[in-house]
Formats: structure tokens, sequence, C-alpha cells
């Protein structure tokens, strides 16, 4: 497999990151510290994406459940990968009840909440069934479908003339504070694309990124874009109101092409796309780590495992749209954004310890 694929998963979670829950939380600390631990996740974040790959090339063809099949004990193996399936399943969930809400409050209000995620689900588990080779091919072709839109989404948000720098310089003025865990975890969101090679790892030989200075800057760039543009065109205190201050953001953009006028539905529908490739792409590992540590669940002598764990996934969304309220899952999100540094870590950790019983036992 080319490594371009790589490169893919890294632009397609910086482009998530735009809309998900990562904007609202670095608004919401834009007094206390989110322009410092924006800065702070470029090294942590290049840093982390650097170990990680190098530790992982050291188990060429090799998925996480494999390597942990290989050099831990079964215990350990059922424990970890249950927890790392729960925390991808969660991931693609939130992203995917967000998108819904956003579907129904600006596209179409009439339309049943339930009806429009079973719409996006139908999509979503053919997705995330089919083979991980697959999958990329299909996430690339996504990516390259909506990301000149995308580009050119951003470049008119910037060059807006409703666009407020003296707000800007108001957000820039609180560098020195002090930012939180909070912040900086969820900051880092936007390098994480590369946590999806516990699965695709399978597919490659050597998985080092070559170009981490593009990606450095690229990630901070986009975090920047996300930060800025809801305050400079909403205000400093008025990017706040908003749950997706993004969204918002784009209702106050206009342009003058053909039929499109307000720069929003252009923005959503994009948005859609590229979000549902990232839920496809989280559901698609958690599925498989899932897999390996369930047993086989046998109908007529075939493994129906994977079904039963995609109609899991399915209820579970469903009951979470139905009874759970936008602001709760937005703490839900809060408490996934939290685990996310501390989970890169022990990962990077428990990927050392394992490389170096590789070499204990080839010896």
């Amino acid at each position: 497999m080319s490594k371009r694929f790589i490169y893919v998963m890294l632009i397609l979670n910086m482009l998530t990151n735009i809309v998900a829950y990562v904007p609202m939380i670095l608004i919401e600390n834009r007094s206390n510290g989110s322009v410092l631990a924006m800065v702070v996740s470029l090294p942590i974040g290049i840093i982390i994406i650097y170990l990680f790959t190098k530790y992982m090339s050291k188990f060429p063809y090799m998925g996480l459940p494999e390597i942990l099949g290989k050099y831990t004990p079964k215990w350990f193996r059922l424990f970890f990968l249950l927890i790392q399936g729960v925390l991808w399943y969660v991931a693609g969930l939130v992203t995917l009840v967000a998108f819904t809400n956003i579907s129904k409050q600006y596209i179409n209000p009439d339309m049943d909440e339930l009806l429009i995620m079973l719409t996006f689900l139908i999509v979503i588990v053919f997705g995330s069934t089919l083979p991980s080779k697959k999958v990329l091919y299909a996430t690339e072709i996504i990516l390259l479908l909506n990301l000149p839109f995308i580009a050119f989404i951003i470049f008119k948000s910037y060059f807006n003339d409703d666009l407020m720098w003296d707000s800007v310089r108001i957000a820039v003025t609180h560098f020195q504070k002090i930012p939180s865990f909070e912040s900086i975890s969820s900051a880092t969101f936007v390098y994480t694309g590369y946590t999806n090679l516990v699965i695709f790892n399978r597919l490659y030989k050597d998985v080092r990124v070559k170009y981490l200075w593009a990606i450095a800057l690229l990630g901070f760039f986009t975090l920047i874009t996300t930060f800025i543009i809801p305050i400079g065109l909403n205000g400093f205190d008025g990017a706040e109101s908003f749950t997706f201050p993004w969204i918002a953001t784009t209702e106050a953009i206009r342009i003058e092409l053909g039929f499109i006028e307000r720069i929003s539905f252009l923005f959503l529908g994009l948005y859609i796309n590229v979000s549902l490739a990232s839920v496809i792409l989280h559901w698609h590992v958690g599925l498989e780590q899932l897999k390996a540590v369930l047993p086989s669940i046998k109908f007529k002598k075939i493994d129906i495992k994977p079904f039963v764990l995609i109609g899991v996934f399915i209820v579970l969304a469903l009951v979470v749209q139905l009874f759970f309220e936008e602001k709760t899952v937005g703490e839900i999100a809060k408490v996934w954004m939290m685990l996310l540094l501390p989970a890169q870590i022990a990962g990077l950790i428990l990927l050392k310890l394992l490389s170096k019983r590789k070499e204990k036992l080839s010896k």
C-alpha cells in the first residue's frame, strides 16, 4: 500500500477537527490559555507521530491485535483492545450525533432526527464493514472530491470584509495564560489521524512519516483557522454563543457563485461527506479491535460476530440520539478529548515496551 494513505488519514482528521467539538472547547477557553495550548500541541503532536510510527514500523504487517496477541498475556490483550475499541466507537459516535443535530437544525428542521441518523448509518455501516484497503480507497476519494472546495471556503473566510481582526487581536493578548489540560488535549486532536494505524499497519512494512514538517505546519494552520475565524466573524464574546461555531460562522459568509449565495449550504454538504468518512474510519478501526476480543458467534457455520457488533453500534447510536440531549453529548465529547492525550502517551509506552520485548525474544 502507498504511504499516501497515511497522509490521507492525517488530513481527514484535521478537516474533521474544524467542525467537531474542538472549536467549541478552544473558544470556551479563549481567555484561559487556548492560544498557548495550540502552540504547545504542535511539538507534542509531532513528537507523538514520530515515535508512534517509529515503534509501529518495528512490527511490519501487524495490527495492534496481532502485536498484543504475540507479545502480551491474553487477559491484557482482551482488556486493552476492549477499551481501545470502545474509545474508537465513541469517537465516531460523537461526530455522528453532532452532524445529525446539525443536519436537523440547519438543513431540514422538519425531518425526524432518527430518520436522519438512519440515513447516515446506512452509508456508515456499509463503509465500515468493507476490507481495510477499500476503506482507505473510499476515504481518499471523498477527501480528493471535497478538499478543493473546503480550501476555497477557508480562503474566502480569511479574505472576508466582515472579519474583525480586532477581535482576533484580543484573543491573542491572552497568549500568556497557562492553558488547561483540557485545552492542550483537545488541541492535539488535530494530529491524531495517525492512530488509525493500529489496524492499517497490517498493510504496511514501514509507516514512518517522511514530511513531518508539512504535517506540523498544516496541523497548526488548521488549529489557528479553527480558532480565529469564528472569533473574527462573530466577535470575541459572540463566538462562545454557539455549540458549533463554524456552522454559525459560515452563515456570515456570502459568495456570488451561480445559484450559491450562502456558503453555509456548500459548507454543510462538504462537511457531512468528510464527517461520514471520519466515522467510517473510526468505526472500522473500532470494529476490527473488538472483533479480535470477542469469541466467534456461529450461525449455520457462518461467523456473524461482525454483524452482531455492527448491530450493537447502530442500537447504541439510536439510543444516544433519542435519549441524550445535545449538551450531554457535548460533555461526553469533552471527556473523550480529556482522555485523548493520556491514551496516546499510554499507547506509546506500551509500544516501546513491546518493541523491547520483541528484541529480547529475537536474540
